[in-house]
């Protein structure tokens, strides 16, 4: 695989996967040479690494009196 397509595949990567092959390279060069590679496992780039969380997809809405003042509120704890 020539240096081109490799920069085409990572650039195609979202940003989590990006960000984990920076840490694997950024870690190789720490390491002595001893050391051995990484595994295929632990450079797999096919790989989902992002939880599934159900929450995810919904989408946030805040209304438009959110830090409005409620009055009513303290009332009620007066009472």
């Amino acid at each position: 695989m020539g240096n081109q397509e490799l920069e085409q595949q990572l650039l195609s990567l979202d940003l989590a996967e990006r960000i984990r092959i920076l840490q694997l390279l950024a870690q190789s060069l720490t390491l002595p040479s001893s050391q051995p590679n990484p595994t295929p496992d632990e450079i797999n780039l096919t790989r989902d690494r992002s939880p599934q969380h159900p929450l995810r997809k919904i989408p946030l809405t805040i209304p438009p009196d959110f830090d409005e003042p409620m009055p009513e509120l303290w009332d009620a704890l007066g009472q």
